[in-house]
């Protein structure tokens, strides 16, 4: 019985039965080791680089960054840094008492958190703000510029713990200049080494 159509005729194993024996063996050898590049590929592709970390308390969670982004001891839950590049830094998020969905009280506290940022950056702007989910977490976003001169984009994302009624969570807050990959507001968390940490965070202590 024919399983091959003839359209698809001839066949890997037709056209290297028509070789002499020592071309044949030879093309075997090379489609072999043409295989075992293409799987060393894809086995690296899907290794997670960088360095794991775990921070237990007050909130666990767990997150990956690459080996070129610096931490930083101070009282944060966790600071990473390139000096005049970026930063990643993770605080703590305490909630107001609510009822309901957690989402209906994130851009409320999204506008507390815009006039505190301002505090910090008295040009800041506003670029957009919206639902954002990392992995299983849902959160709000806001993007904005921190200065105009010299050229600063930042990222605040509020993640509640995914965990019904909970008011804990924690406050991603990303920085980026156009040398560490962010040449506009957008740019910060979805461009350059920020990236990693920014999507591999997770609530707990295990990785995916």
């Amino acid at each position: 019985m024919t399983l091959v159509a003839p359209s698809h005729r001839p066949t890997l194993q037709e056209e290297l039965k028509g070789l002499p024996s020592r071309s044949r063996w030879v093309a075997i050898a090379i489609l072999a080791l043409l295989a075992l590049a293409a799987a060393v590929t894809l086995l690296r592709g899907s290794t997670e680089d960088g360095t794991r970390t775990v921070v237990r308390e007050p909130i666990a969670f767990n997150l990956r960054y690459p080996d070129a982004m610096q931490r930083v001891k101070d009282d944060n839950l966790f600071h990473l840094q390139r000096e005049g590049l970026d930063e990643f830094i993770v605080e703590p998020l305490a909630l107001p008492e609510y009822r309901g969905d957690v989402g209906g009280l994130l851009p409320v506290e999204g506008s507390r958190q815009v006039e505190a940022l301002k505090q910090r950056f008295p040009q800041l702007e506003l670029v957009e703000e919206g639902k954002v989910r990392i992995n299983r977490a849902a959160g709000y976003s806001l993007v904005f510029r921190a200065s105009r001169s010299p050229r600063l984009y930042g990222r605040l994302v509020l993640l509640p713990e995914p965990v019904p009624g909970s008011r804990r969570g924690v406050k991603l807050l990303m920085l980026a200049t156009p040398e560490g990959g962010a040449d506009k507001a957008r740019d910060v968390g979805t461009n350059g080494l920020l990236k990693t940490p920014y999507r591999s965070f997770r609530f707990g202590t295990e990785g995916p």
